[in-house]
C-alpha cells in the first residue's frame, strides 16, 4: 500500500495526514495552488519492477500505466485526471505529462496526451477539482510538446530524430510561426538554446544560450513577439550558466552554474545569505538544490546531496531560519558510510587546465586499486556529488577517478570545441594525464587499475585499453562506441545525411571524406589486437543513441583477435538509464568482472 504523508509547514516535524493511495508506486507529487495536491502513480509494474519498452525517437518508452490523482491536502475529494474521457483513460498508458501548473482560474492545469485518432499529441485543459479534461489544440504529427505562459501555449517543439523545429505563437496570435531548428543533445536539451520557463511579462521567456561572439552560456530573456534575445539576467566568463529558479509567480529568484558543485546567483542578497547558511549546516560539502520556493519566498524545499550524502529533502523556513528534514532519497544507505571525494585540478601534457574528482574508500589503507570512470556524452560533465556507481565501486575498496576532459560541457564553447575530432588522441590523453596525476601521488596500486564507462565513457574505456594496454587490468564498456565509421553510418541511416544530428557528429567525430584515416585510428574495434585486458561489454538492444551493433562489432573483433571478452545484451533496454533490476545487474556484473581481474 502506497501512502502520501502531508505536513503542516508551521509544524513540519508532525505529520498532518497519512493518506492511503492504493497498490501502486507513487512517482511524484506536486501542488496546484494552496488547496489541491497531484499524485502521479504507476499502476502495472510487476513484482520485480520489470517493464518492457519500445524505442521512440532515440529513447525507450517504458510500458507501464501512469495516472494522476488530484485531491485535497487531507486526501479528501479524490479524482483521477482525464476522468471524463473514458476511452482515453482506458487506452492511454501515459496520462501524466503536465505542461503548465498555472492558469487564470487557479483550478486547472495544462496536460498533453497522445491522440490515437489523429496520431499526434494533444493539449488539454484539465480541471483539478473535477478531473475533467477539455481539448485545447492538437499538435502536428511530429510535435513533442509545448511551452506555455499562464496557461497559454507560446512555443511548440516538433522533432524528427534529434532535429527539433521550434514554433512560436506570441500572445494574441492565432497561428504558429517557424522560428529555428536545433539539435537535441544526449541530455534531451536543445543544442544552442534551452527554454527554462516563462516570466510575468507577456511573451517573455527565460532561456539559456550562447550568443555569437560569446564563449560561455548565459541566461537571457527571449521575446516570442520579435524572436530576439534581450536582457542578460545571468552570466559568467569562465563557466556556462545552467539554469534558473523562479517562484510560483514566475519571478526570477536565482540563476545557476556549476564549478565543482552547484552554485546560485540570487536576485535577493538576503536570500543568498540564507542559502549560504543551509550550505554551512552541511559543512559546505554538499550540493543544495532548490526544488521549490513559496510565493512569498519565505519557504524553500531543497534537495541536498554530496559524496558522503546520498540525498535528502529539507524544508527551510526563512523567517525562523529553521531547517527541517523531510525524507531521504536512499533510505537504505542511511547507515552506510559513504566514500569521500576530492576535487583535483591538473594540467594536461599540452597545458590545458582540467578538473577531476577522486573518490577514496572509507576504510582502505595502503596503496589501493583504481577505477577510471570517464563520463558519457562526451558533452556532459562530472561534478562533486553523490554517484551510486562511484559509491558501489568504492565499497569494494577501490578508488574512483573521474575527469572532465576537453570536450566536456560547462566550461564554455572553446573547451567543448577542443574535443572535436580528437576522440582518439587529445581527449584520451586528458584521461591518461589524470590517471598519471593520481599515480604520482603514490596512493594507487599501479598493478590494479581498471577502466569503465557508459556511452562515450564506454568508448573511452575501450580506447584507453588500446592506447595504454599495459596500464589496465580490466575494461568495462556499457553502450559504448567501438567503430566510429559505422557509428556515423548509424546516425546517417536513422536521421538522414542532411540532418543536424548527422552534421553534428561529422564535426565531432570526423568527416569520412576528409578524416577517414584518423577515424579508423580512433576506432577500438579496428585495433582490438592491441588490447590486453579482459573486456566486459553490455548493451541494450533498443539503444537508439549508440546502436547495439557497436558492442556486437567489438565483441566479434575481440574474439577474432583472441582476446578475452564477456558480452551481455539486454533486450528491453535502450541507452542508459536502465530499469532498476537491469541497472543493478549492470553494476553487479561490472564489479564481478573487475574483481576477478584484480584477484
Amino acid at each position: 500500500m502506497a501512502f502520501v504523508l502531508s505536513f503542516d509547514a508551521e509544524k513540519p516535524e508532525t505529520p498532518k495526514a497519512n493518506i492511503p493511495i492504493g497498490d501502486c508506486e507513487i512517482e511524484r507529487i506536486a501542488w496546484v495552488g494552496d488547496e489541491r495536491l497531484l499524485v502521479w502513480v504507476l499502476l502495472d509494474k510487476n513484482k520485480k519492477g520489470q517493464t518492457t519498452g519500445i524505442r521512440w525517437k532515440g529513447d525507450v518508452i517504458r510500458q507501464f500505466t501512469r495516472r494522476v490523482i488530484a485531491m485535497d491536502a487531507d486526501g479528501q475529494n479524490q479524482v483521477i485526471l482525464f476522468g471524463n474521457q473514458k476511452s482515453t483513460l482506458s487506452s492511454r498508458r501515459n496520462l501524466g505529462d503536465v505542461v503548465d501548473f498555472s492558469s487564470e482560474d487557479g483550478n486547472s492545469i495544462l496536460m498533453q496526451a497522445w491522440d490515437s485518432q489523429y496520431n499526434c499529441l494533444a493539449l488539454h485543459q484539465v480541471d483539478v477539482t473535477t478531473g475533467n479534461a477539455t481539448l485545447l489544440e492538437r499538435g502536428a504529427s511530429a510535435t513533442d510538446g509545448w511551452l506555455t505562459q499562464k496557461g497559454v501555449p507560446v512555443i511548440r517543439l516538433d522533432s524528427t530524430g534529434s532535429t527539433v523545429s521550434v514554433q512560436t505563437r506570441a500572445p494574441g496570435q492565432t497561428e504558429w510561426t517557424f522560428y529555428k531548428k536545433y539539435r537535441r543533445n544526449e541530455a534531451a536539451k536543445l543544442d544552442g538554446i534551452d527554454f527554462l520557463g516563462s516570466t510575468p511579462e507577456p511573451g517573455i521567456m527565460l532561456v539559456a544560450t550562447t550568443l555569437d561572439g560569446e564563449d560561455t552560456q548565459s541566461i537571457r530573456t527571449f521575446d516570442v513577439r520579435d524572436l530576439q534575445f534581450k536582457t542578460k539576467v545571468g552570466g559568467r566568463s569562465d563557466r556556462d550558466m545552467s539554469g534558473c529558479v523562479a517562484d510560483r509567480a514566475r519571478r526570477l529568484v536565482a540563476t545557476t552554474w556549476i564549478d565543482d558543485r552547484l552554485n546560485y546567483e540570487f536576485v535577493d542578497p538576503d536570500l543568498a545569505r540564507h542559502y549560504r547558511s543551509i550550505g554551512g549546516f552541511f559543512k559546505n560539502d554538499c550540493n543544495v538544490a532548490i526544488r521549490s520556493i513559496s510565493l512569498q519566498q519565505d519557504r524553500l524545499l531543497v534537495y541536498v546531496s554530496g559524496p558522503r550524502h546520498a540525498g535528502s529533502y529539507w524544508l527551510y523556513d526563512r523567517t525562523k531560519a529553521k531547517l527541517q528534514p523531510l525524507g531521504a532519497a536512499y533510505s537504505g544507505l542511511s547507515q552506510t558510510p559513504l566514500a569521500g571525494m576530492e576535487a583535483i585540478k591538473l594540467v594536461s601534457r599540452d597545458g590545458r587546465t582540467l578538473a577531476a574528482y577522486l573518490t577514496t574508500p572509507t576504510k582502505a589503507t595502503g596503496k589501493r586499486p583504481l577505477i577510471v570512470l570517464p563520463h558519457g556524452g562526451p558533452e556532459t560533465r562530472d561534478i562533486y556529488d553523490f554517484d551510486p556507481l562511484v559509491q558501489a565501486l568504492a565499497l569494494e575498496g577501490w578508488m574512483v577517478l573521474q575527469v572532465n576532459f576537453r570536450g566536456s560541457s560547462g566550461y564554455g564553447r572553446a573547451f567543448a570545441d577542443a574535443g572535436r575530432k580528437r576522440w582518439g588522441d587529445l581527449m584520451q590523453n586528458d584521461v591518461e594525464d589524470a590517471v598519471q596525476t593520481v599515480l604520482d601521488r603514490g596512493e594507487v596500486d599501479p598493478s590494479r587499475i581498471a577502466i569503465c564507462g557508459i556511452s562515450y565513457g564506454g568508448y573511452a574505456a575501450l580506447m584507453g585499453a588500446v592506447k595504454t594496454p599495459d596500464r589496465y587490468k580490466a575494461v568495462v564498456s556499457i553502450a559504448g562506441v567501438s567503430d566510429l565509421m559505422k557509428m556515423l553510418g548509424f546516425v546517417r541511416d536513422i536521421e538522414g545525411s542532411s540532418s543536424m544530428g548527422y552534421e553534428y557528429w561529422l564535426k565531432t567525430i570526423g568527416d569520412p571524406s576528409n578524416d577517414r584515416k584518423a577515424i579508423a585510428a580512433a576506432s577500438p574495434a579496428l585495433r582490438a589486437k592491441e588490447i590486453k585486458a579482459p573486456v566486459l561489454l553490455m548493451h541494450g538492444d533498443l539503444d537508439g543513441v549508440v546502436g547495439v551493433e557497436q558492442s556486437r562489432i567489438m565483441r566479434n573483433a575481440l574474439k577474432g583477435a583472441g582476446r578475452p571478452v564477456d558480452y551481455v545484451e539486454v533486450p528491453t533496454e535502450g541507452h542508459p538509464n536502465w530499469g532498476e533490476d537491469n541497472h543493478q545487474m549492470m553494476v553487479t556484473r561490472t564489479i564481478e568482472h573487475i574483481r576477478k581481474a584484480f584477484a
